[in-house]
């Protein structure tokens, strides 16, 4: 399990294998929030996300 970071949304299934592929490969979409969810690479991708108000995994 990749567990989403930067989700506030309790309805959330918090894992990146439970979202829908969004046609491209690093973007994945929450069904519940309808917000893309970002792969990174890194912890500092990540938190840069995280600062744009953007929900992301880290792999």
């Amino acid at each position: 399990m990749t567990e989403i970071l930067n989700c506030e949304n309790p309805a959330c299934p918090k894992n990146w294998e439970k979202l829908s592929p969004s046609g491209e490969s690093r973007i994945h979409v929450c069904t519940e929030c309808l917000k893309a969810v970002y792969l990174c690479d890194s912890q500092e991708d990540a938190q840069a996300r995280a600062v744009a108000g953007q929900p992301a995994v880290i792999m």
